[in-house]
């Protein structure tokens, strides 16, 4: 191939002018052979085809060429190009056969040879159990196929990674064995056809074995023991099996239809476990009451009648407390609120939740948990400085009763630089250096940082740290130095515990 390429070269620069070559050696390296494509492969998707292919060496070869026809003995026409190894085909015509090949070109931008042909039918491929049954009640069920290409091999399994399948002879229809169980039962299968193409990815189906009806559990999930007014339960039966009916009932509510549909607090549709959020209305009192639940399935299998583990409480909550909140500083907000009544219920806690937007809840954040009926005050510390916080109060009983606030906010006050210090420096000995500075006395005081460095314009950003001293009170500190001829400049800030630094300190050096 390099002899070829330089002979047309010569040709056309002896062609091309009237001059010739002084020298054999022409001033470039002729490009190396480009290799053809092998082990072309059809692999059918849902919505076309998927080619995929080899390439004997990669580093030549810029990007492929990707060819077909609709006829055998057509010419073939250009589709597209690649990077890699594999291209998706889509908006092929169904039931039309399709021959493609695979050239690679170069990084001169040279095709090499085309691959071998193949060719493949386009067309869906699926499987369908029973005729599209949606139970059955036998673990032998028929599998027909619907394939663009008479098949050769099939692979077919329940588990969806086919990890436990092995090819074995095509027959349609064929019959597959269930595992025992009631439920939802997946076929996958993946398909071999004659020409040599395959299914890219698995197909599958499912059916509901379903010999019986039962309810394994009944049961309802709360934040409390005790439910109040507008709060949320979730009712819940666990019948194993979907597309059924399932129902709550208890004192004070003849019938609460609940729901395998992903809707109305039901978290996975078709899981066999049948859910319904409830808002507890006002004036509903229960004590002690028995959640029973009842399912017919989806075959007409009724289930025995099945009570709930627990029992349900609802009561009427006392009246609610008030709030009030006020902003002390840029870090500090004082709330104060009403006492529940001593008789009201058996005090357990005050719970003080808090947001930075209204919406607080008991799943907002929890900054307090007081267990004295009679402390009706917090402040809430180490905020930022210019927000808004919004919090609601929340008082516990023993046995789980609670009443709340109404949400009460305030916004803290604008954070202000802290304080500058004045700094003096001097010798304890030639080597030993004293720092002494005034105290700075701000409220949200955080910590003092000393600074050094070798010219009088030392900074925080030019100067090296020394330390970061906490204390407030302190206001020393000592430093060494190598050479007593050693002249070192210092400088000090202050920080609050929002992050704020003060103006720095006057420059001080060694004596």
């Amino acid at each position: 191939m390099k002899q070829i390429f330089l002979m047309l070269l010569l040709m056309i620069l002896a062609g091309g002018c009237e001059r010739s070559l002084d020298s054999g050696n022409v001033g470039f390296e002729a490009p190396d052979e480009i290799p053809v494509p092998t082990a072309l492969k059809i692999y059918h998707l849902a919505d076309g085809i998927e080619l995929k292919w080899q390439i004997s060496d990669s580093d030549i070869v810029a990007h492929f060429n990707i060819y077909y026809s609709d006829q055998e003995d057509s010419e073939f026409v250009y589709w597209d190009s690649a990077h890699g190894f594999t291209k998706t085909i889509t908006t092929l015509n169904t039931g039309q056969t399709y021959y493609f090949r695979v050239a690679a070109v170069d990084t001169n931008d040279v095709e090499g040879a085309g691959s071998t042909t193949i060719s493949s039918q386009i067309g869906v491929t699926s499987i369908v159990i029973n005729n599209n049954d949606v139970f059955t009640n036998s673990t032998d069920v028929s599998v027909s196929y619907v394939y663009p290409v008479t098949p050769l091999l099939v692979k077919i399994t329940e588990n969806s990674d086919l990890s436990d399948a092995v090819w074995q002879n095509f027959r349609q229809p064929g019959i597959f064995e269930l595992s025992d169980g009631d439920g939802v039962k997946y076929l996958y299968a993946l398909l071999r056809f004659n020409d040599g193409s395959e299914s890219s990815v698995s197909v599958s189906d499912s059916i509901i074995l379903d010999t019986r009806a039962s309810i394994d559990s009944t049961y309802f999930v709360a934040d409390s023991s005790v439910l109040l007014a507008g709060d949320t339960v979730y009712f819940y039966i666990d019948a194993g099996e979907p597309k059924g009916e399932g129902y709550v009932f208890f004192t004070g509510l003849s019938q609460l239809t609940l729901y395998d549909d992903g809707n109305d607090g039901d978290a996975v549709a078709d899981d066999g476990i049948y859910s319904r959020r409830y808002v507890v209305p006002i004036n509903l009192e229960i004590d002690e009451g028995v959640v029973t639940g009842r399912f017919t399935d989806a075959a007409g299998n009724s289930a025995d009648d099945t009570p709930s583990a627990s029992r349900i409480n609802i009561a009427i909550p006392p009246e609610p407390i008030s709030l009030q909140t006020i902003a002390e500083s840029s870090s500090q907000i004082r709330l104060s609120w009403s006492a529940v009544e001593p008789g009201s219920f058996d005090f357990s806690s005050y719970r003080i939740y808090r947001e930075t937007s209204p919406g607080v809840t008991e799943s907002s954040e929890l900054i307090a948990n007081i267990t004295s009926r009679t402390t009706l005050g917090y402040t809430d510390s180490d905020l930022n400085d210019n927000q808004l916080y919004v919090y609601r109060v929340y008082a516990y009983s023993a046995d789980g009763l609670i009443t709340q606030s109404e949400e009460s906010s305030a916004t803290t006050i604008v954070n202000t630089p802290p304080s500058a210090v004045t700094l003096a420096v001097g010798l304890i000995d030639e080597l030993t250096i004293s720092i002494s500075w005034t105290e700075n006395i701000d409220d949200d005081f955080e910590s003092y940082q000393i600074y050094r460095g070798n010219t009088a314009d030392v900074t925080d950003l030019t100067g090296q740290r020394l330390t970061a001293i906490n204390d407030q009170q302190q206001t020393s500190f000592t430093d060494v130095r190598f050479d007593a001829l050693d002249t070192y400049y210092y400088v000090i800030y202050v920080y609050d515990r929002q992050g704020l630094k003060s103006s720095k300190s006057n420059v001080e050096s060694t004596p």
